[in-house]
């Protein structure tokens, strides 16, 4: 296995990786409608793409939330690859992104665990194992079926301050 993660810049490739992933996380990424915001979303937004060979099996596109606080706008990795650290080498090109870019903060929102469902508890397993808190619920974010839990770390400590 040859995992590969490079930036994207081509807004209509961000959009077809996206698609590709999201239409095959079906337990994730049900909702065609938000797909579709996610996948035009992304064209903008700084964007990181595993390959495997050359096959595309993960991405995950960030936006600056402020001045210090970067975001996961969206992320996600072929269900095949799931537990095998990609995942974790996909975050730590994040959070060297963020720190070559002085942000303090990584978020992360996902869907919190009063809502049952055994992939998003994988998720937040996922997330808390690479460093991440629970920080906030918001039940309004997504529709009050959907609470969104908001995740963070730190990362100021990883680079030095002027």
């Amino acid at each position: 296995m040859a995992i590969l993660i490079e930036s994207v810049t081509s807004n209509e490739n961000k959009y077809k990786i996206c698609e590709s992933i999201l239409n095959g996380l079906p337990l994730w990424f049900g909702l065609a409608e938000s797909n579709k915001e996610y996948c035009e979303g992304v064209k903008e937004k700084p964007f990181f793409h595993v390959k495997n060979n050359d096959q595309s099996i993960g991405f995950a596109s960030i936006k600056r939330n402020n001045e210090d606080v970067l975001e996961i706008y969206v992320m996600g990795i072929n269900e095949k690859y799931h537990n095998i650290g990609i995942g974790k080498r996909l975050i730590k090109e994040i959070i060297e992104y963020g720190v070559i870019n002085k942000y303090k903060y990584l978020e992360v929102k996902t869907l919190d665990e009063s809502r049952e469902s055994d992939e998003y508890r994988k998720t937040r397993l996922f997330y808390k194992r690479v460093g991440f808190i629970p920080f906030d619920v918001l039940y309004n974010e997504w529709g009050e079926d959907n609470p969104c839990l908001i995740m963070i770390m730190n990362i100021e400590n990883k680079y030095e301050y002027k």
